[in-house]
């Protein structure tokens, strides 16, 4: 009950600052002995700050010492392992970056590990500084921070969470890289005020991940949103066939690779979509109808409040986003909102940190 009492302190505090101990009794209906005890643990833990003195009250009395939360309490480490780059990131609780820097990708464990101790030294931190770490991987992984296959790292059944956690005192989480990317656009991307967000990665392959209510939705075995091997009727009547570890169905007709086979870079077919091309016309449009119908598909299934579409085409689809959510609305009676995401190649190590964060919810560094 402690433990769960002193979350609701702390949020309360986050959210509403100032506050003295007398309103966040007030507001959680806990007795001031409690909230006083659980204030200044997170005082001696530097969670939270002593404000000063409010103002004084309409009836003339003083108003209490007035709490509030201190970011610079504790930092959160994100890295966000892609085919050709590591980045690394850094942020205080809410959010705010520290460090930034990207890395030449390497598939050695040791040489990843060197590269998060050089990064929290480059950042002026000590480790004791981190409360936390994620890693996101272009990969399946397990609620085990087991990666069961990343081909691009040529990564099977890795036991990456334990080599981490064995070289760190702060804990360790592994997670899919979309997954991380759907949650950092949630905690401080386009998806910032949605509990209900269905997130769409349409880079050199495609990929996908749900948040529900909050949380994010994995599935069985980890292996939700894969929405790449998505078939119709009249793909099969084509003899499409999904295989595991090969490009799916869907992810041919979308992705950046399959766009690449009509130009190169794919970004151009979208400017020059723009300008009214014939043959560019046909492909864009065909672009938007084989992704609307898909989209639409999910929103009848899992209605999100909000559809972000990310990865790197997704940076040349503002002039097509208006269209997608035009042809989602004709396609499905059920609403929903469409955007692009807004925080590009930082997605990933943002949303790393947002995992991990979410993880050690409770704030269970106090130390019980």
């Amino acid at each position: 009950m402690k433990k769960i009492n002193r979350s609701l302190i702390l949020d309360t505090i986050r959210s509403h600052q100032p506050l003295s101990r007398a309103q966040i009794a007030q507001r959680l209906k806990l007795s001031r002995s409690t909230v006083s005890s659980i204030v200044e643990e997170l005082l001696l833990k530097k969670l939270v700050v002593e404000l000063g003195y409010g103002s004084s009250t309409s009836e003339g009395g003083r108003r209490g010492l007035q709490l509030g939360f201190n970011p610079k309490s504790a930092f959160g480490i994100g890295l966000d392992i892609g085919g050709t780059k590591i980045l690394v990131v850094i942020t205080d609780l809410d959010g705010s970056i520290e460090f930034r820097e990207k890395f030449p990708t390497t598939s050695n464990t040791d040489k990843i590990i060197e590269i998060i101790k050089q990064s929290i030294h480059k950042a002026g931190l000590s480790e004791s500084d981190v409360i936390a770490m994620g890693v996101g991987v272009p990969g399946i992984t397990t609620k085990d921070g087991i990666v069961v296959d990343a081909p691009a790292l040529k990564w099977t059944n890795l036991e990456l969470k334990s080599e981490m956690q064995a070289n760190f005192d702060f804990p360790v989480f592994i997670n899919n890289d979309v997954n991380c990317a759907a949650l950092g656009e949630r905690w401080l991307g386009s998806g910032e005020n949605s509990d209900d967000i269905f997130f769409i990665a349409i880079g050199t392959g495609v990929g996908s991940a749900i948040v529900a209510n909050g949380e994010l939705i994995q599935g069985f075995d980890s292996r939700a949103g894969e929405i790449a091997y998505n078939i119709s009727e009249t793909d099969i009547k084509e003899g499409q066939e999904n295989k595991l570890g090969e490009f799916g169905v869907f992810e041919k007709k979308i992705s950046g690779s399959a766009l690449q086979k009509h130009c190169n870079p794919p970004e151009r077919l979208f400017t020059e979509y723009a300008k009214g091309s014939k043959a560019e016309t046909e492909i864009i449009e065909n672009f938007i109808l084989q992704l609307s119908i898909n989209i639409a598909n999910v929103v009848n299934l899992l209605n999100p409040e909000f559809v972000i579409i990310g990865g790197g085409v997704s940076e040349s689809m503002g002039v097509v986003i208006e269209k997608i959510q035009e042809s989602v609305e004709r396609l499905t009676p059920i609403k929903t909102k469409i955007g692009l995401a807004t925080l590009g190649g930082d997605a990933g190590g943002l949303g790393a940190i947002a995992y991990a964060f979410k993880e050690i919810e409770g704030f269970n560094m106090l130390g019980d």
